[in-house]
């Protein structure tokens, strides 16, 4: 029987599946996580404080997962991050209020999960779409997870809106438990794909970056990128929390945030040109600073929602376009395929760097966070990202797409 054309491999469907699961079982509880720190630690600057030790924290589980990867296999380390996720929430249950005096030990917790997680799930993906268009794949993959971040959070409202105090956030957290032990059993169909080389090459970056002087700057602009993406993977949910004081409420105008970014990214896995990768990024960053400016003069209902909705729509357009750029110059690369873990163990630490920067420069700041300070805190990390994007193509005349793509 002939297989069609644009059908996925069984094990594309699977690492979407299992993918999908996983960001709709994050999203049920992660995403309201912060509202529970902050309303048992009841102080916004230790929040700050969790989240940059998080972000620190997280590259560790890269270079321990990239080596397991390197090693063995991907799958290796992602059943290493599930259990480690399992632990974690399995923690935030047994203790309670007891985990803000023991922050440090739950954000290594977290930080090492979040990843061993990345680092396996990254190449998982760069591996099943190797031999499909590649900006399709990332489109599919982004509709499919958002989709599950859309679910996810008004799940999570509805079992924390009927619990009585925090005992609701609680059943989210029961919840995403059983939800990782599914994701744990989806990866044993999965097919394995050991590395056919087995030395963990990090040592090769800077002759990998001598080679193809795009791909470093782009490894640089990683960084860069880490500024916005702090502040955007933190501040939202608790935003919300602030304007409406409700969760169920959260749940609903997170959900549909998220259906804006499946809109976006709908459009751009049919109508995306990877060669206008640097305008599409360009666009998306400055975007974001108009966008910020709408909060200039307070932060009322219409514009917070107005702002997040922005944010929710070119964010996932910037960061898609730019994943599957950094991708293609990584095929480039004298080792190819071979050099494929460490290229994501680097971008990934650079990115966590990245994120853990703006929320350790507003910690003195962190009383007025809420008020002046946050509009001009996203004006100018999305203007440096812009700015960054800017410098990172500069250089380039044209871009060629690579044999076969599409």
């Amino acid at each position: 029987m002939e297989t069609r054309k644009d059908r996925m491999p069984r094990d594309a469907v699977l690492t979407l599946a299992m993918h999908g699961l996983f960001i709709f079982g994050s999203s049920v509880s992660l995403t309201f996580f912060n509202i529970y720190f902050l309303r048992l630690s009841e102080s916004f600057s230790l929040n700050l404080v969790y989240n940059a030790l998080f972000y620190v924290l997280t590259p560790i589980g890269f270079w321990i997962g990239g080596g397991v990867a390197k090693r063995f296999d991907r799958l290796h380390t992602l059943r290493i991050s599930l259990m480690l996720h399992m632990t974690f929430f399995a923690l935030v249950l047994v203790l309670g209020e007891r985990i803000v005096g023991v922050y440090g030990a739950i954000a290594l917790c977290q930080g090492l999960a979040v990843g061993f997680y990345w680092a396996g799930i990254l190449v998982l993906l760069y591996d099943v779409s190797a031999k499909l268009n590649r900006v399709r794949y990332v489109g599919i993959s982004t509709v499919t997870l958002t989709g599950a971040g859309l679910i996810g959070p008004l799940a999570g409202g509805w079992l924390i809106g009927g619990g009585l105090s925090l005992g609701g956030y609680l059943y989210a957290f029961g919840l995403t438990l059983a939800v990782f032990a599914g994701v744990f059993l989806i990866s044993l169909f999965i097919g394995k794909q050991p590395s056919r080389r087995r030395r963990y090459m990090l040592g090769l970056t800077l002759p990998m970056a001598r080679r193809n002087p795009l791909w470093t700057r782009l490894l640089a602009l990683w960084f860069c990128t880490g500024f916005l993406e702090g502040l955007t993977l933190f501040i939202p949910a608790l935003l919300l929390y602030e304007v409406f004081e409700r969760e169920n409420i959260v749940s609903v105008a997170l959900a549909a945030s998220s259906l804006v970014s499946v809109a976006s990214s709908l459009y751009m896995s049919r109508r995306g040109r990877l060669e206008r990768a640097s305008v599409y990024m360009r666009v998306c960053s400055f975007g974001i600073v108009l966008g910020a400016l709408l909060l200039s003069g307070g932060m009322g209902t219409a514009q917070t929602i107005v702002f997040l909705l922005v944010v929710a729509c070119l964010n996932p357009v910037y960061h898609n376009t730019f994943i599957s750029r950094f991708f293609t110059e990584t095929d480039k690369l004298p080792l190819k395929g071979a050099f494929r873990i460490e290229s994501v163990v680097l971008y990934e630490t650079l990115l966590n760097f990245g994120r853990a920067v703006p929320l350790i420069v507003l910690l003195p700041l962190a009383d007025s966070l809420r008020a002046d300070a946050l509009w001009i805190a996203f004006a100018g990390a999305g203007t440096l990202q812009g700015i960054a994007v800017w410098i990172a193509f500069r250089k380039e005349k044209h871009f060629v797409k690579p044999e076969g793509g599409q």
